[in-house]
């Protein structure tokens, strides 16, 4: 669509005005409007709020106000509205979104508005953005980027997190203080954008600290399940969603998928450009930390902090192997799944537990969890990760910092 394109329909909608009698708007075209109108909730608000249409004659004709209809296997309702081709009037400004086909051939939603006193537009803006961040908040969704969407955890809390107990409270200080803390934030005149990067070996809790953050947070929460085949275009809307649900919390699940994609370059100008992600959490897990580039990991205002969710320590296991073996319990077991992760270790109390119910046992027993951990460490593949659970690191931002600093623990 080329700039005549977008004269022409300025020229309609003026044109369209003067048939229906109105009074002339001072009409413009929205330039990146995706990144903070979604067509379908801007019907929602508008059917909300009420508002007059008026039809839009291109060259002489009416053009049909278009219902595109899409139908969701799960979300907040079976099915999403976008309607087009109409000219809608609310108080003294105006929105037209039209579909067009571009000279590529690719469908493209353009949007010409307008208002008759100054600022009629802005406050329009602004009042859909409220009506969109409340309507953001109750959905029991997780906004997930290419495929549908999945139900929001509920019920989970941080208790729930076999990990060390200081390496899950500075994790939950971080998220609940980013968001508490915003208008001081303002004051000192910071970025309101933060970044974590979680790490470790599989198994070990990432994907679980992210179901907790979803349950206990009411901030939106959109996904991206970063793929090889992931394009340009997935990665622009999980960004222009995260901005215009503000605050809202942006995760990418195993984030050095993006070094094989090739995405790095615009996954960096997104966190970095000229659109700031204001009130924007952002959260990154990866299993191969040694793939990512210093570009992420060195630079600051991107991933502020690393936490390491490495293998259970000893306490972690004794805990979690107390509580679900029962009397079945021996310190043995706690040396014996030295070097297992999480997923292991909870594996073992489960093998133990179905070796009971076959065996007509009233409860698991300790012979039943070392058969369990002996299958474990004869399957191929058990690496054991030697490092600490829980340990957590700084991003290297300052130069100074030397290797040992980088991979200790963080210093209080």
């Amino acid at each position: 669509m080329d700039t005549v394109f977008f004269y022409r329909l300025i020229d309609a909608v003026r044109d369209s005005l003067d048939r229906a009698g109105r009074e002339p708007y001072a009409l413009q075209r929205i330039v990146r409007h995706d990144e903070w109108v979604d067509f379908a909730l801007l019907q929602d608000y508008l059917d909300a709020v009420g508002c007059d249409e008026v039809p839009l004659y291109w060259e002489g004709r009416s053009f049909p106000v278009h219902d595109s209809i899409k139908l969701l296997k799960r979300s907040d309702d079976l099915r999403r509205i976008e309607r087009t081709g109409g000219i809608f009037l609310r108080e003294e400004a105006l929105l037209a979104p039209v579909v067009a086909l571009s000279s590529h051939g690719v469908e493209d939603t353009v949007l010409i508005a307008g208002e008759r006193v100054p600022g009629a537009l802005k406050r329009l803006i602004d009042d859909y953005r409220k009506f969109a961040r409340a309507h953001s908040r109750t959905k029991p969704w997780i906004t997930v980027i290419g495929d549908d969407n999945l139900p929001r955890p509920r019920g989970l809390d941080w208790d729930s997190l076999v990990l060390d107990p200081g390496f899950r409270d500075d994790l939950r200080t971080q998220v609940d203080a980013f968001f508490a803390q915003r208008d001081e934030y303002v004051r000192m005149g910071v970025a309101h954008r933060r970044g974590m990067l979680f790490s470790g070996p599989p198994g070990n809790g990432k994907t679980s600290a992210l179901r907790v953050i979803a349950s206990v947070r009411d901030e939106p929460f959109i996904l991206h399940k970063v793929k090889n085949h992931t394009d340009q275009s997935e990665l622009d809307d999980a960004f222009n969603r995260a901005m215009r649900e503000a605050p809202a919390i942006l995760c990418f699940e195993d984030v050095d998928s993006l070094f094989d994609g090739g995405l790095l370059s615009h996954f960096l100008n997104r966190i970095d450009g000229l659109y700031p992600l204001e009130g924007v959490l952002i959260l990154a897990t990866t299993n191969h930390p040694e793939k990512l580039d210093s570009a992420i990991t060195e630079r600051p205002s991107r991933f502020d902090r690393l936490f390491h969710f490495g293998n259970p320590a000893a306490p972690e296991r004794r805990h979690f192997l107390k509580q679900g073996l029962g009397e079945a319990f021996d310190e043995d077991l706690v040396r014996q799944t030295d070097g297992f992760s999480m997923a292991q270790v909870k594996e073992v109390r489960v093998s133990a537990c179905l070796e009971a119910i076959h065996a007509g046992l009233p409860g698991p027993t300790k012979d039943g969890a070392l058969r369990s951990i002996e299958r474990l460490r004869g399957q191929r593949g058990h690496r054991p990760d030697r490092r600490r659970a829980g340990a957590q690191h700084r991003l290297p931002l300052d130069p100074r910092i030397n290797d040992s600093d980088r991979e200790g623990p963080v210093r209080r």
